[in-house]
């Protein structure tokens, strides 16, 4: 063995070093080790030698030993909306915390920024291959801003001299209500001073998908053009759309009347669904402008967060930020470097696409090592877990009898519920009604952010991998308590 101390031991020296230390095997090492203090039960212990466990499993068995971990995982976060409570592993923070990533400006030098700009382009790279799209750009603020620069594409897509005239005031983008508001908001903000409207698509009241005959009805009767249709897939109450008929309304339009040329812009506050279902490459989609912070990046309170951005090769001209493109350089290696880069400061005003500068490359950065740990099949394994996972929440709420469902429709890892009328033991209907704020605000309270708000009365509710049976558990078990009264 000393010639060859590369190899791991074999079996006769394993059982040699047992009959030496008095033991029969690794789990009773472990508990002589451990002594009388009850740090892990014998079944996590087994999983532990025997199999092995993923970091995040090993992160919970410790978080339930009172004393060994801070308490950030005590609290049980279901709420989402556009941020979600994804797990993110221990080496991201250690590599991103590299002073060539996490120090350096714009890497306006290629020839000595070459490690950053290697990894926005896998970043680009990932990000194009999960949604099916042609081209990525480098990140983007965050999902809100990305999808009001892809209004403001269309806008361009749209005008004969590619260039945002004075005004569209004879246009409208129709946006469906299933976006979520905050996003609703900034594109408003955005193209305020275009002169182009910007009208919502009702839902179907019953499955909370995008209403199609509303749709049609919009697309019909307009005078102007319409630059786009913006879509989000899931929608912001977590129902999955069906972009497939949307799709072909949407082009079918395009294609026999040339006064509405719409691009069909998809939306996504959470990519993962995309581990599950098509992407929005799968259905046509001209433009796709979303949130990215699942992957690899914290909650942040908000912010920062990690816009996404990409579109079909043909109107790559028209995207705003920046591009990392792959050459050779004159040693014929492989090199990296920013190829387009649309921006004020760099090309004339008048051209440019956007003024977005710093963007967020550093979760950007992030993101690439997350996916790049994760593989397809773990991306998948992620994703299937957030779907399983939340329809087993969705069940439990649902027995306890205090709760109905706000729309029928098919959902990912996130649902809207209706709260039920108050009940007592002998149930009789309770006069003091809790709303949905005072709902989330006890179950605060009690270490579980239950939610968000979306009415007096209804609530929109998640559940990610950081999300255990025990916490549904406690979720449904402490819900009776202040729902009952």
């Amino acid at each position: 063995m000393n010639n060859f101390r590369y190899f791991p031991n074999s079996k006769k020296d394993i059982a040699k070093l047992y009959r030496f230390l008095g033991i029969k095997d690794k789990k009773e090492l472990f508990k002589k080790i451990l002594g009388d203090i009850p740090l892990i039960s014998d079944g996590d212990l087994s999983d532990i030698l025997n199999d092995g466990i993923d970091e995040n499993a090993l992160w919970r068995i410790f978080s339930d030993i009172d004393g060994v971990i801070p308490s950030k995982n005590k609290t049980a976060v279901f709420s989402g909306g556009g941020i979600y409570n994804h797990f993110v592993p221990s080496v991201i923070d250690s590599l991103i915390s590299r002073s060539e990533f996490y120090t350096p400006y714009t890497p306006y030098q290629p020839e000595v920024s070459q490690g950053t700009l290697f990894a926005l382009f896998e970043f680009q790279s990932f990000i194009a291959e999960i949604l099916g799209m042609d081209v990525v750009n480098a990140s983007m603020y965050d999902g809100a801003e990305s999808l009001a620069e892809a209004v403001l594409t269309s806008l361009r897509l749209s005008s004969a001299n590619r260039d945002i005239p004075a005004n569209h005031n004879d246009d409208a983008v129709f946006v469906s209500e299933g976006v979520n508001p905050d996003y609703y908001s900034v594109i408003k903000t955005f193209t305020g001073g275009t002169g182009v409207k910007i009208e919502k698509i009702k839902l179907n009241a019953e499955t909370g998908r995008t209403e199609i005959s509303d749709l049609k009805q919009k697309l019909s009767n307009g005078s102007g053009r319409v630059p786009a249709v913006v879509i989000q897939q899931p929608n912001y109450y977590g129902v999955i759309e069906d972009l497939e008929s949307l799709e072909k309304i949407i082009h079918s339009t395009a294609e026999s009347n040339s006064e509405h040329t719409p691009y069909f812009i998809v939306s996504s506050t959470e990519p993962y669904s995309f581990g599950i279902i098509n992407p929005p490459g799968f259905y046509n989609a001209d433009i796709f402008a979303g949130e990215g912070n699942s992957f690899g990046n914290y909650m942040n309170f908000g912010g920062p967060l990690l816009g996404l951005f990409a579109a079909k090769k043909e109107y790559v001209r028209q995207m705003p930020g920046r591009i990392v493109g792959k050459t050779k350089d004159g040693n014929n290696r492989d090199a990296y470097a920013f190829i387009l880069s649309t921006r004020e400061q760099h090309i004339r005003r008048g051209a440019a696409t956007s003024n977005i500068c710093t963007n967020s490359s550093l979760n950007a950065v992030r993101a690439a090592i997350y996916l790049s740990l994760c593989s397809k099949s773990g991306f998948k394994d992620i994703a299937l877990l957030n779907l399983k996972l939340a329809h087993i929440l969705r069940d439990e709420l649902l027995k306890t009898g205090l709760f109905k469902p706000l729309y029928d429709g098919d959902f990912f890892n996130e649902f809207s519920l209706k709260l039920k009328a108050n009940k007592n033991e002998h149930n009789k209907k309770l006069d003091n009604k809790t709303t949905a704020s005072e709902f989330i605000e006890k179950m605060a309270a009690r270490d579980i952010i239950a939610g968000i708000a979306l009415s007096e009365n209804a609530v929109l509710i998640s559940a990610t991998e950081n999300i255990r049976l025990s916490d549904i558990e406690k979720y449904a078990k402490n819900a009776k308590e202040v729902l009952n009264g």
